[in-house]
Formats: structure tokens, sequence, C-alpha cells
């Protein structure tokens, strides 16, 4: 278990690539096109809905997922996520990111003509595919004939933050690279994402809001690795303990929701302001009143 004392220097020393901090910082509309629009190379249309660490699922029985930040414009889809541990699955897992924003977001009776464009941004602090490009650019293209594209609107990005060869990119591009990678503050963005940070870490709430969480997901690290290892048991699977950690965070980050909430009601906090600190429905919030 954490001590408050490790916590408190966590939180001194968390930077952007964090997904807290990435995930609070991000929720600022400004900043969040800033971003999206450097990476893109693109303007993006007015923002119609833009929210940070919100659960998203097809069905009650499908996979949850957490996205770090997930918005919508006129035409596109964006799901942007901050990537700091190598997982081998993470094509895969991009492929269900962009299957579940599709389906979250189209409504009954929908033409396939009037799907958006979904666009997926993964910046990994690691080369994701070990080719040491600072960018990965997907799109589907046809075997036989490489100049047929699909052109189905889907479009996957991902960063290689530790590239060093960045001279391909634009200026503003290559300064988030040298902000991500080392601290560096050489631009306009890279000043404003800083004083952001610096804000959130004067901010008592949100340092309260940090330690519950980062508690509750080392909590959700150790359920899982027991549950892991118990279902390896049970089923004869070596990887049992794997499957259990991923199992356990996926339904710890819920969790650590739900606890977060309690917390802050505890605290004297309004339902409303709980329910926008940690992106719970309203009505779960409310709900959370009654339960002792």
């Amino acid at each position: 278990m954490l001590t408050e004392e490790e916590l408190q220097k966590k939180w001194e020393n968390l930077t952007f690539t964090d997904d807290f901090i990435f995930s609070r910082v991000m929720h600022d509309e400004t900043i969040c096109r800033q971003v999206v629009e450097l990476i893109l190379g693109v303007r993006i249309g007015k923002i119609s809905y833009l929210s940070a660490q919100d659960e998203h699922k097809t069905d009650p029985d499908s996979m949850r997922i957490i996205m770090d930040v997930f918005l919508r414009d006129e035409n596109r889809i964006i799901t942007v996520e901050m990537q700091t541990g190598h997982k081998k699955e993470l094509p895969k897992r991009s492929r269900y990111y962009q299957s579940v924003a599709d389906v979250s977001t189209t409504p009954t009776g929908a033409k396939y003509r009037s799907l958006p464009d979904n666009i997926l941004i993964f910046i990994c602090t690691f080369d994701p595919f070990n080719r040491q490009l600072p960018r990965y650019t997907f799109r589907y293209t046809c075997d036989e004939e490489p100049k047929l594209k699909l052109k189905d609107g889907s479009l996957r990005i991902f960063l290689n933050t530790t590239a060093n060869q960045l001279d391909n990119l634009d200026q503003k591009l290559q300064a988030f690279y040298h902000y991500l990678q080392m601290g560096v503050v050489e631009s306009e963005l890279a000043q404003t994402i800083s004083a952001s940070i610096t804000t959130l870490k004067n901010n008592s709430l949100e340092r309260r809001h940090y330690m519950t969480w980062a508690i509750k997901m080392a909590d959700a690290r150790y359920d899982g690795y027991d549950e892991g290892f118990e279902k390896g048991i049970s089923v004869g699977l070596t990887t049992g303990r794997e499957e259990g950690i991923s199992i356990g965070l996926e339904r710890g980050a819920y969790q650590t929701k739900l606890e977060t909430a309690k917390m802050l009601l505890s605290y004297g906090d309004s339902s409303e302001k709980v329910a926008m600190c940690t992106n719970l429905p309203l009505d779960v919030v409310q709900g959370l009143i009654q339960v002792p």
C-alpha cells in the first residue's frame, strides 16, 4: 500500500504523459483542440462533445474500455490515448477502440453513409513497432493494388515520442515531442500545457482525487493479480495472472470512480460537482447518496 508521503511525491513528479494528468489537461477544450490539430495537421470543426476518462461499451456483456480523451466535431469522432506501457496487443486494442467508438456513437436506424470519420491517436512513450519512426499512420489499402484506398473514414496514428529523428515533422510537432521527451518548453502549446499542470497541482481537490485514484488503481492491480492466479489454476492457463490483471484494471477503473465519488460526497461536495469531476452519470452519483 502506498503511503501518503509516497503519493505526495508521485503527485509532485507527475508530467503530461501520466494518465491522470493527461486526461485532466486534455479536458480543456482549447488545449485538446491544439494537440489534436497539431498531430493531424488539419483544423477540426466545432467540438460538440468532449470527455476524459469516460467509460464506453457496446452492450452490458461487452468489455468496458476507459478512453483517455474522446471528442466529436461535425465530421469526426476522435479518440486520443496516452500509452506509457508497451503492450503487445496494441494493434488489436486499437481495432477494438475504433469499433466501440463507432457503435457507441451510432444511433439505431442510421445509414452507413452517415458514419463520421473515425480517428484514433495513440501517443506512445515507446516505439510501438520498433522501426525508429516518429510516427506510424495506418489506413486500409488493397493488397493486390496498394494505390487503391478503402476510404472508409478510419485512421489510426501511433506517435513514437522516443524517436530521435524528427526532421520530417513540422517544427511545432517537433517541439511537442521535445516537451513529451524531456519537458522542454519551447512552444506556446508546451507553455499552455505546463501552466495547466501547475494549476492542477496547486489544486487541493485535484490532489485528493489523484491520491484516491492511485490507491484504488493499486488495489485493482493486486485484486486482478489474485483473480488471474485463481483463474489460471482453475482452467490450467499459464497466462491466468496477466488476464487477471487486465480484468482487475478494467473493473477497478470503474470502481475507482465510484469510490472517489463516495469520498467526495462525504466531504460535502454536490452531486453535480462530483459527477463532473469523476465523469460518472449524475443519476449514478445521486444513487450513491443513498448507499452507506
